[in-house]
Order: structure tokens, then C-alpha cells, then sequence
């Protein structure tokens, strides 16, 4: 019988080898506690089922629902950008991963929060994703040199980003006009001759009713540390393969704290959810076109998960501004921003206009010898 992982009591959530005493980590590979010493490996026991909360129940317990996310998980905090990142010892934090600055300020304790409900666990090894940025990189052709320094230095780290998704039954009210398409001949003349057109009009009728939907795992990420354009090219996630939240998938690997409350992202989730009720409106409205003036929606049996999902991330400064690149840890795709070398655009463009100025003159040599 395997024998299970030591747990230290003074640090609960460090996770001891058994056969060394060395510290395991999660490794994305295996998908199991691993020693990086001695290469023993261990399963964490987490189920798939991860439990939605009461949206409203919630908020009226307030501070009651907060805790840590691990103990002895420790947090620092980026002057910088804001970004607060927590991490278990024996784990450090020396610079922050989403804008590139050096962070000097001690570690404290973490502060209390909403713990997750779930985790999705790293199956990209930290090599693979680098391989996978070093790609990318290399289909970038005016890249600065500087930004390859930075894949070599392989700077890409792995962190949980936080999530909300919202489950919600809504029931929408609508009133509008539906338009129906006819046609009539028009008459004109051109050029001395009668000529004839169809002419498209429309009769618009009133219209109101209602429709409903019923949204379910809708994903709001709750940072502002990445931009939303990279984050959202990332997905989909593939949540059917959550775990139960365990500290063990976070040993090796960082965690951030949700920069956006509860309530806010539930607000970012109606506003996703506008538009597909609008959409169904208009389907619902009918005809060939349609016009919305009002729709009321009411939202129900709200409820809600806080997840975190994995990433690699990096940042890179350069000319004073940031450069951020992402890297999903399920998928391995990879999004982000680099910027522009004009000696090489320059280049480029100097030999475009060599060669058309080139062409020119065979050309004008050729007309010349005719």
C-alpha cells in the first residue's frame, strides 16, 4: 500500500515526501503530487463534484463565508499593478508575473476571502508551454531581439486566475415591432426609355411578449491583471474535468486573489446575458426585421462557483511599456502582445521599394529596346 504524503503541522498545507521529506509539488504531467528529488509520486484525493452556492444567501452572510485560501498561504501584493498573488512556502514570489516589476514587499499572511468551490489542475508541464511561446514567437517576424531574451529566460510562471460562472433561470418581458417585407413596382425613365424596379418596403407591427433561458456555468474572470481580449481567446475551458478544491493543486504553483467582488462579476454576467436575451427576442419578435424599444428581465435560482483555472503567464517591459503573454494550462494555446521592431519594418520596407523601383526599370529597359 502506497504510503500517503507527510503533512507538517506547523505548515499544514506543505505537502512532505515520504521516502525524503522533501517538499511535493503538483506536477501537470503526472496530474499527481510529485518529488522533485526523488521522483515519488502520490494521487490527491479530489472528486469532480463541485458544489454551486446560493448567490443571495451568500452575500447576506457577508463576512461570515470569508477564509483563507490554504493555510499558511502566504501573499504579496504588486505596488505596480495591484495584482495580489498567493503562494505556499517553501514557493517564493520575486517579481510579479503580470507586468514584470520587481516585487520587494515582505509576504504576510493571506487575507480571507471566498474560498473556491473548484480547481481545474495544470496538464501542461511548464516546458511544454515554453515550447509552445517559443512557437509563437517565432511566427512573429518583426518581434525585437529583447523579447526572445525573454522566452530564453524562460519567464513564464504558473498561476491559478481566478473565476466566477453563474447559473441563472431568466424570464424576460418585451415589447417591439415586427417588420414584414413587400414589394411594389416603381416606374421611372432613363435614357428615354421606361424602365421598371422592385422597391422594398416594410410594415411594421407592434409587438410584446416574453421568452426565457436558462444560462448555466457562464465564465467571468475575476482579474484585471490580463487583458480580457487574451483571457477570453483562451477558452473554452473544459470545466466537465474540475476538481474539488484541495490545496495540493496549488503546491508549486501560485494563485491569485480575485480582483473582482461577487456582485461586480454578477454584473458582468447580466451584461453577457443582455445579449442573448436580445437575441432571443428578436428571434421571438419574428418577421424580417425587428425593433426592441423594452425588455425586463427577472433573474432566479442564482447561483454561483468561484474556480481557479490555469495559466502560464509572463511580462515583459519594453520603451516603458508592458507586454503580456498568456498561456493556457489546459490547452497549451497561446495569446499575447509583443512589440515592434521599426529597424526591421524599415528593412522591409527598403527592400520592397528596392525591388518595385528594380522591376521598374527592366521594365522601362524592355519598352526602351522595342
Amino acid at each position: 500500500m502506497q504510503e500517503a504524503p507527510k503533512i507538517d503541522k506547523e505548515n499544514i498545507n506543505r505537502f512532505l515526501c515520504p521516502n525524503c521529506g522533501a517538499n511535493m509539488v503538483f506536477d501537470a504531467k503526472l496530474g499527481k503530487l510529485a518529488c522533485p528529488y526523488c521522483a515519488h509520486a502520490q494521487e490527491i484525493v479530489a472528486d469532480g463534484k463541485v458544489d454551486e452556492r446560493d448567490y443571495y444567501e451568500f452575500l447576506q452572510r457577508g463576512q461570515q463565508s470569508l477564509q483563507p485560501m490554504a493555510n499558511n498561504a502566504m501573499q504579496v501584493r504588486c505596488d505596480s499593478c495591484g495584482a495580489i498573488v498567493n503562494f505556499t512556502p517553501p514557493e517564493t514570489a520575486t517579481w510579479c508575473d503580470f507586468c514584470g516589476v520587481k516585487i520587494v514587499a515582505q509576504p504576510k499572511a493571506a487575507d480571507p476571502l471566498i474560498a473556491p468551490e473548484g480547481v481545474l489542475p495544470f496538464s501542461v508541464p511548464q516546458d511544454q508551454a515554453i515550447s509552445g511561446f517559443n512557437r509563437w514567437l517565432s511566427s512573429r517576424w518583426f518581434a525585437p531581439s529583447a523579447l526572445k531574451t525573454m522566452a530564453s529566460a524562460d519567464k513564464l510562471s504558473s498561476i491559478y486566475i481566478p473565476y466566477w460562472t453563474y447559473d441563472a433561470s431568466t424570464r424576460s418581458y418585451y415589447s417591439g415591432e415586427r417588420g414584414d417585407w413587400y414589394y411594389e413596382t416603381e416606374y421611372y425613365e432613363e435614357n428615354g426609355e421606361q424602365r421598371s424596379r422592385e422597391v422594398r418596403h416594410t410594415n411594421w407591427y407592434s409587438r410584446s411578449g416574453q421568452v426565457g433561458r436558462f444560462f448555466d456555468d457562464v465564465c467571468i474572470p475575476a482579474t484585471t491583471s490580463l487583458p480580457e481580449k487574451y483571457i477570453q481567446k483562451l477558452e473554452p475551458w473544459d470545466l466537465q474535468e474540475l476538481k474539488s478544491y484541495e490545496p495540493a493543486f496549488l503546491s508549486g504553483h501560485k494563485a491569485q486573489t480575485y480582483q473582482i467582488p461577487l456582485d461586480e462579476g454578477f454584473e458582468r454576467f447580466k451584461r453577457i446575458a443582455e445579449g442573448v436575451i436580445y437575441n432571443d427576442v428578436r428571434h421571438d419578435i419574428g418577421g424580417d426585421e425587428q425593433r426592441v424599444h423594452n425588455v425586463q428581465t427577472e433573474y432566479g435560482d442564482i447561483t454561483f462557483k468561484h474556480l481557479l483555472l490555469p495559466i502560464y503567464a509572463g511580462a515583459y517591459r519594453f520603451n516603458n511599456k508592458v507586454f503580456q503573454i498568456v498561456v493556457n494550462g489546459r490547452t497549451g494555446e497561446v495569446q499575447g502582445e509583443r512589440p515592434y521592431s521599426w529597424m526591421k519594418i524599415g528593412c522591409l520596407v527598403f527592400v520592397i521599394l528596392a525591388a518595385i523601383l528594380f522591376i521598374v526599370m527592366i521594365l522601362a529597359i524592355i519598352g526602351a529596346s522595342k
